[in-house]
């Protein structure tokens, strides 16, 4: 006999979706995001400490930067998508990885290949779209901002754009 998927088994799978987002994807977003924020713009401090950073250095630095959040954005957009039409994928992932840690035989909801859904192949086309752009905007730009800034600013502005349009998952919420 069918099972009957309820409304509260629906909910109970986007709940383990967003929190297999905020344990296994954010998480570790937010040193990234301090490190190559860090190391990008500690490079243009140096730069301006030793009179070097012009204006032309400090525009091309701006937009490396906005490009990253850019894509971050529109990956958190895409990563609410599949929280909202999929749950199930993500719900099975962080299942996975709960027994692995706790060193259990995983049973047999492993997830294969990815979510399925309509725009899949755009989304891949996305990916690979983004991070071709950042790598050469950051090989066209290094000579201007230099080497650091050139390839930490565009992941930079990626992470910090995921963690600050992730931050709800953060948020508590309280319970009537």
């Amino acid at each position: 006999m069918p099972k009957i998927i309820t409304s509260r088994h629906r909910e109970s799978e986007t709940g383990r979706a967003r929190l297999y987002i905020k344990s296994r994807l954010m998480l570790p977003t937010i040193p990234l995001a301090m490190v190559t924020l860090l190391t990008g713009y500690g490079s243009l401090a140096f730069m301006w400490f030793q009179d070097t950073l012009t204006l032309q250095a400090l525009l091309a630095s701006t937009a490396l930067f906005v490009v990253g959040a850019i894509f971050g954005w529109a990956h958190v957009r895409y990563e609410r998508y599949l929280v909202r039409t999929c749950p199930e994928y993500l719900a099975r992932k962080h299942k996975l990885l709960e027994a692995v840690k706790e060193y259990k035989r995983p049973k047999r909801d492993l997830p294969n290949g990815g979510p399925h859904h309509r725009g899949r192949r755009v989304a891949l086309l996305g990916y690979a779209v983004s991070i071709l752009t950042m790598l050469a905007m950051s090989v066209t730009l290094a000579d201007r901002v230099g080497v650091y800034p050139a390839f930490f600013l565009p992941w930079a502005g990626y992470f910090n754009a995921k963690v600050i349009f992730w931050r709800e998952l953060f948020a508590q919420r309280s319970s009537p």
